[in-house]
């Protein structure tokens, strides 16, 4: 005869603590009109990225300064961790790319995340994080050794390029968006001032997509059978750990 106890079954929300209770909050409404701009575009910049590496990768190597061992994407996560760990170092790069092209590469950063909204300080701590840990030991890491210029040179000086242009453009608006009297080189100049801006907003309204981020905490399955269990037991629950985790939602 089985005179082993059944245990029943127990709806599990009766037994969670607070720390238990699953929590999805949607970032988005915590944001501000400039933060959600920018996370928006930001998400619009990195298929701006991945396609200069493409170029990057077809390129002559006079240009890129890839050679074919570098271009090859075969091995891309064992190259990835060799180069952040080899660098940074100081790179033979010509000095127009180094103090020049890389710095305008920060201007566009820079100067997007003033238009959205951000003032200087944040928007230099955007040009700094996007050149140095999205790009320099992010996708170009894939390919070359972090480089000692570049990652001074993009946001620095990209920085101070970028409040250029972002001033100029806050001049045309005075100008109601004309240079000599001419709407068509006015929005040449506002596409020159803001490339970045331009484009994402040329891919959002091709797109229309809707970007969210939320946060979310969930037990793993294996705690919530333990739950039920001590409870049954009437036995105290002795840990309370949760997975985190952040959610990109994109909407088409």
């Amino acid at each position: 005869m089985n005179n082993l106890k059944k245990i029943p079954f127990i709806p599990l929300d009766n037994y969670f603590n607070d720390d238990y209770i699953a929590q999805n909050i949607n970032i988005n409404e915590s944001l501000t009109t400039p933060q959600k701009k920018i996370l928006e575009d930001t998400f619009y910049l990195q298929v701006a990225m991945i396609t200069t590496i493409g170029v990057l990768a077809a390129l002559p190597e006079g240009i890129s300064k890839w050679d074919d061992e570098q271009a090859d994407f075969s091995q891309l996560g064992s190259k990835w961790r060799k180069n952040v760990h080899d660098g940074p170092i100081m790179d033979e790069d010509d000095w127009a790319i180094n103090y020049l092209g890389h710095p305008i590469s920060g201007a566009i950063y820079y100067a997007m995340a003033r238009n959205d909204g951000l003032d200087p300080f944040e928007s230099f701590l955007f040009s700094s994080f996007m050149s140095t840990f999205v790009w320099e030991y992010g996708y170009e890491a894939f390919a070359e050794i972090p480089s000692i210029q570049d990652l001074w040179s993009t946001p620095v000086i990209g920085s101070f390029m970028g409040e250029g242009m972002y001033l100029l453009e806050k001049e045309l608006d005075k100008n109601h968006g004309l240079v000599y009297g001419s709407r068509l080189l006015g929005n040449i100049s506002y596409w020159f001032l803001d490339p970045m801006g331009r484009i994402a907003e040329g891919i959002g309204g091709f797109l229309d997509l809707n970007v969210t981020l939320r946060y979310q905490t969930y037990q793993l399955y294996n705690y919530q059978n333990q739950e039920i269990y001590n409870a049954v037991i009437n036995k105290p629950v002795e840990f309370n750990n949760l997975n985190y985790g952040f959610v990109l939602n994109i909407e088409f």
